[in-house]
């Protein structure tokens, strides 16, 4: 039976307890409040610092606790990728989302003006005329009005306008439809992410910032108004990204970091801004031959992009190695001469944030050596 309460959750009999961190029952995803409100705490300052707004991209934790304290900090709203996870947040009390991803069936559109008409500070991208009359039509016949971002193609052909003059065309559209209001534009430039080397990703970034830049003068001189609005950045490309030309960041991995964002060099010192704060708690369950022991986290407790491995934290002894060998098992490779018990926890930062959250139903929240909270993950799988 799915976990749908915390409470009920197998290890909710540990929460208080002092040193419930080596007693959890593995394969556990943890959270280290400390590091979590750290990197919270920071991005916000740095977002203030810069006159920009900061809009978190829950996709990273699907959590609408970590969202709250987000929001507490200071961001403005969040960002979701898809419309489920904008019904399962605005469902969480969380109610000024921006969904950057865009969509085109008829049930998609049904599903954000249900949610527009329900009262949710609602915002979505489009990229194409006939979504826009589409959704338009859909507004209007419920008496909304829908906010709308024109999607701009920053170079990974996945979505967005590919060029200034489909801007235009689609910014004719969008001001002839009833039922949307034209409030801004998104370009995730996403290849700047993890760009690895500092100097080649601002190289980068500045022809991003172009190519968005020629997309707003045309967007502005077709609507005969100024864009207020242009969203988008990443925790990768931070410092690139953050004097502009965006009025709003949409980073989210910031919050929990991974072994993918920490070989990401921000500015050339090769010392990342944030902390991790997101583990895989993992046991030993079998060691019968020297120089490795088997534990019980495999592909199918995390997930990696780039072929990166999780990097052990906590629990091994110095050198060791960590990596998943099949659905249920990995493995740690130990120095010559050195051992892991039986039934020893380990801990390993993941190697992708975003994917591996998706394969939990909960969020282990430690303080030290205690258990303080078990938040659900309510938009797994949304």
């Amino acid at each position: 039976m799915k976990v749908s309460n915390a409470l009920t959750a197998v290890n909710a009999d540990l929460i208080g307890t002092a040193d419930a961190r080596r007693e959890l029952v593995t394969p556990a995803l943890l959270i280290d409040e400390d590091a979590l409100n750290a990197n919270l705490s920071r991005m916000q300052a740095l977002c203030r610092q810069a006159g920009i707004a900061l809009r978190p991209h829950a996709k990273a934790h699907k959590c609408p606790e970590i969202a709250r304290r987000q929001l507490a900090a200071g961001a403005v709203g969040i960002c979701v990728a898809t419309l489920g996870e904008a019904e399962c947040f605005a469902s969480a009390g969380i109610d000024d989302i921006l969904c950057t991803s865009t969509f085109a069936t008829e049930g998609a559109f049904r599903r954000a003006v249900r949610l527009k008409a329900q009262g949710v500070k609602l915002a979505c991208v489009v990229d194409h005329p006939a979504v826009a009359s589409r959704l338009g039509a859909l507004a209007q016949a419920s008496q909304v009005t829908l906010d709308v971002l024109i999607d701009v193609d920053m170079g990974r052909h996945r979505a967005g306008v590919a060029s200034p003059r489909q801007a235009a065309a689609l910014t004719t559209t969008i001001e002839a439809t009833p039922g949307l209001r034209l409030a801004g534009l998104q370009g995730y430039a996403g290849h700047l992410s993890h760009c690895w080397e500092a100097r080649e990703r601002q190289r980068q970034a500045a022809l991003a910032a172009a190519t968005l830049g020629a997309v707003k003068r045309a967007v502005e001189q077709a609507s005969g108004q100024a864009i207020e609005w242009v969203t988008g950045g990443s925790t990768g490309a931070l410092l690139q990204e953050i004097d502009g030309p965006y009025t709003e960041l949409q980073c989210g991995s910031y919050a929990l970091m991974d072994t993918e964002y920490d070989a990401v060099d921000p500015d050339g010192t090769g010392t990342p801004l944030f902390v991790p704060s997101l583990f895989m708690a993992t046991a030993v369950i079998s060691a019968n031959h020297a120089g490795s022991v088997t534990t019980d986290g495999g592909d199918k407790r995390l997930a990696s992009k780039y072929a990166m491995a999780p990097r052990i934290v906590r629990g091994a002894p110095a050198g060791s190695e960590y990596r998943a060998t099949s659905d249920e098992h990995g493995q740690i490779t130990l120095a010559t001469g050195q051992t892991l018990a039986l039934g020893s926890l380990v801990e390993v930062q993941v190697p992708h944030c975003d994917p591996t959250i998706n394969l939990y139903d909960q969020l282990h929240v430690v303080k030290g050596e205690t258990l303080t909270a078990i938040w659900p993950i309510q938009a797994r799988g949304r």
